[in-house]
């Protein structure tokens, strides 16, 4: 099992939403966030938030789940950014969970 982070701005709620469950994600979560950025990276392409200073309005999606499904939503999260997402593009991770209790 492992822990997938995606993390947008508000305004891709609806269709990161759309994306996971196009994926068939059986469960995930939407926590509203605030992302904040208080200076310029040099390298924009490595920009977390995007071009821009300031606060960003941003929401985190987070399922557990296993590498098949994984791999389907970030081929989609590719090709949504590669699309649609300009200055502000989806980002993903995945987190290794090395133990849980489920019971």
């Amino acid at each position: 099992m492992k822990l997938l982070i995606v993390a947008a701005i508000k305004d891709y709620s609806k269709q990161v939403s759309a994306l996971l469950k196009k994926t068939n994600i059986p469960v995930f979560s939407i926590l509203d966030a605030v992302g904040v950025k208080n200076n310029l990276d040099l390298n924009l392409a490595d920009d977390w938030f995007g071009r821009g200073v300031g606060e960003f309005d941003s929401v985190f999606v987070i399922s557990f789940t296993t590498d098949d499904y994984i791999e389907k939503v970030f081929k989609e999260i590719e090709l949504f950014n590669e699309a649609e997402a300009g200055a502000f593009p989806i980002r993903a991770f995945v987190l290794p969970v090395d133990k849980s209790l489920t019971k």
